[in-house]
């Protein structure tokens, strides 16, 4: 497989570049012209993973996915599930740390698109601004898109979810969708090299709104943990 992932990572990257180059004139537009061509990227993406690293994928539970706006949260084991998140979703929003906006090419589009980043060094007033744009995504019908642990971790790894998101829920009076992935094993964090297979994201029914903040948490942890740990059977 190590052959497999160079010329996956040499055409992904040819194939970024080239997509980037094409639509940089929509850099200066509306952001709502940009959504199309990044899905056409993240396409590409798919077509390379399944013809180069033969991985394949599946989505499920798409149907749990309203029609209104909503917060979503999503185990995190690779960078897949942002791929496949940002594809399957209406008007998806990610909430990520300010440094992906210096990344060239991919950086510009991620900060025109509106994506709402978290510079750390702010302390609670980041919080407070994060609080206050996400609500007004959600409002506007935006699926707001979060990573409960804050970074990617390994399949079996201990996780540890942080409540910095309950916020949101709260103030935004809307429901919580869980997501449960196995990507780790295909994409493995940390590793140059992909493994073949088929990584499943599975959507799962939604928390409904105004529950007590520490039950949500717990909630949270229990259904994703419980429905990843499931996934992770299927390797």
């Amino acid at each position: 497989m190590i052959v497999r992932s160079i010329i996956f990572y040499i055409l992904l990257s040819l194939w970024t570049i080239l997509m980037g180059i094409i639509h940089i004139p929509l850099l200066f537009i509306s952001s709502k012209f940009l959504y199309q061509p990044v899905k056409i990227w993240i396409k590409g993406i798919f077509f390379l993973l399944e013809k180069i690293a033969k991985i394949k994928h599946e989505i499920r539970g798409l149907d749990n996915i309203p029609s209104s706006g909503v917060l979503i949260a999503s185990k995190h084991q690779s960078a897949f599930e942002t791929f496949a998140l940002f594809y399957y979703l209406s008007k998806p929003i990610f909430i990520h740390k300010k440094q992906l906006f210096w990344i060239p090419i991919f950086g510009q589009y991620l900060k025109k698109i509106n994506m709402i980043s978290i510079d750390r060094n702010e302390g609670i007033s980041a919080i407070r601004k994060i609080l206050k744009i996400a609500t007004n995504k959600i409002s506007e019908g935006h699926s707001v898109i979060i990573f409960p642990e804050g970074t990617r971790t390994r399949p079996g790894q201990t996780p540890i979810y942080k409540s910095g998101f309950l916020g949101i829920y709260a103030e935004s009076n809307c429901s919580i969708i869980p997501v449960a992935v196995n990507s780790g094993h295909f994409w493995p964090k940390h590793s140059f090299i992909k493994q073949p297979g088929k990584i499943v994201i599975k959507i799962l029914n939604p928390i409904p709104p105004k529950l007590e903040k520490t039950d949500v948490l717990k909630k949270i942890e229990l259904v994703i943990e419980d429905e990843t740990n499931k996934l992770l059977k299927l390797k």
